[in-house]
């Protein structure tokens, strides 16, 4: 439990470019007044939903102190998202679908150092909020990402967007491909274990080019389980373009 004289400043070593990106202002907020307001912008989701608001407090408790600005940071970030959608809707916001999962949102968003991941955590709480069909497994996925697949799913364009091709490898494994490209005739790319990783999370899928092309060529298209994973943490296609720059 953390105790009020905790409150000479926030320990943020280790946090890298996600801690400098978040404003001063909320490290500077003692542990009391952090879990105070935690505990306010968590309030209109947790009224409705038994014992999950002592659940996260319990939670916020046994974060570190860089950890509990992070998360109050995302929190209030992602419910102002929501609101913002639900506004625009005509609706209210929503009690998360599973608690679980929620949960599980907001203690890897206040581990994440990375600002892109970060902003797809913030996303994906803000999701979970709003949209009925962000399915809890996102937030399994979500933290077994590296910048690399986020970047990469971000490239990616659905099948229908591919070009001419000539249908899928049915018979060659991973070790097979050199390069990759996501449209036909586009850029080759080096293959790397991001494009295999993105296959076992079913977020993406390969046809073969048609025509001349190097050997050891697959087209890497995203899938609608892809498409529906991006959509969940990002908020709109401008944010996605610019991210993957």
């Amino acid at each position: 439990m953390t105790k009020p004289s905790d409150n000479d400043g926030l320990d943020v070593a280790g946090f890298g470019k996600i801690a400098k990106a978040i404003p001063p202002k909320v490290y500077e907020r003692s542990a009391t007044t952090l879990l105070t307001a935690f505990e306010q912008i968590t309030a209109p989701i947790t009224e409705t939903t038994g014992g999950l608001g002592r659940y996260l407090r319990q939670k916020f408790d046994n974060m570190v102190e860089a950890e509990k600005a992070i998360a109050t940071y995302t929190i209030e970030k992602a419910i102002s998202r929501a609101r913002e959608k639900t506004q625009l809707a005509g609706r209210a916001l929503q009690p998360p679908a599973s608690s679980k999962s929620f949960v599980r949102a907001i203690e890897e968003a206040s581990k994440e150092t990375d600002p892109l991941l970060h902003e797809m955590w913030a996303n994906l709480i803000a999701s979970e909020l709003t949209d009925e069909t962000c399915h809890p497994h996102f937030v399994e996925v979500l933290s077994h990402f590296s910048p690399a697949e986020a970047r990469l799913l971000i490239l990616l364009v659905p099948l229908t967007e591919v070009g001419e091709n000539d249908g899928g490898y049915f018979s060659a494994s991973d070790d097979a491909f050199k390069y990759w490209m996501s449209k036909a005739g586009g850029e080759l790319n080096p293959w790397s274990i991001s494009c295999v990783l993105l296959q076992e999370f079913r977020f993406a899928d390969l046809v073969a080019p048609k025509g001349s092309k190097p050997e050891h060529t697959a087209i890497l298209f995203r899938t609608a389980l892809g498409t529906a994973f991006l959509s969940a943490v990002s908020t709109s296609s401008k944010e996605q373009d610019s991210a993957g720059k």
